[in-house]
């Protein structure tokens, strides 16, 4: 959570920076309604850490990367709906006593809204929402080879905050910061001790209208 309120400030912080010195006519440029975009999305995935596997502490996954996809439209010039598919890859969970360590990722598909701040502008605020269904999956790798695998399919939301800018008419770039949570079904619930996890993402964008 820190990193995220950290990320708001320097996103806040930027803008007002661009807002100053980069001021355009309104008629020239920002978001258009009935527009479509394609957006393209990469980074770093940062786990939640404070998991229990049978009441001791565990390590299900370190920074690791991750993609996505994006296909919004512009309803209003405040308003944008899309959906919205994501990877995330955990890095590697460090070594247990056993010798065995974790690999974790988790993907999701879901509605998506945008509500656009400065939307005439060529530097603009959004917050991200969405909703809709998660995977995720924790594979426990062991040292001849053999592994065993926990995996859930439920609900998840995402929230975030994102600063972008206008390349050209149809081009923008990005940066965007989110928090996803995830429901786990009952399988990995007993064996992990929780009911649902989140972690956050913090990623470089480009999209491009179609």
């Amino acid at each position: 959570m820190k990193k995220l309120v950290l990320l708001a400030v320097m996103l806040l912080a930027s803008s007002a920076v661009f807002a100053q010195n980069y001021y355009y006519p309104v008629s020239d440029n920002g978001l258009y309604p009935d527009a479509t975009r394609i957006e393209l999305y990469g980074g770093m995935v940062l786990p939640e850490s404070a998991w229990h596997d049978k009441g001791d502490y565990i390590d299900l996954g370190n920074t690791g990367w991750t993609a996505g996809i994006g296909f919004y439209r512009s309803v209003t010039r405040v308003l944008t709906l899309g959906l919205d598919g994501n990877y995330a890859q955990f890095g590697d969970g460090d070594k247990r006593t056993d010798g065995s360590y974790y690999r974790t990722g988790a993907a999701t598909g879901l509605v998506a809204a945008r509500i656009n701040f400065f939307p005439r502008h060529s530097t603009r605020l959004y917050i991200p929402l969405g909703v809709g269904i998660g995977h995720m999956f924790v594979r426990q790798n062991f040292d001849d080879g053999s592994h065993k695998t926990y995996d859930s399919t439920k609900w998840a939301a995402m929230g975030g905050l994102g600063l972008e800018f206008d390349i050209d008419e149809d081009m923008i770039f990005g940066l965007e910061g989110r928090i996803y949570r995830m429901e786990l079904r009952h399988d990995m619930k007993d064996a992990f001790g929780k009911g649902h996890t989140h972690y956050s993402e913090v990623m470089l964008k480009f999209g491009f209208r179609i």
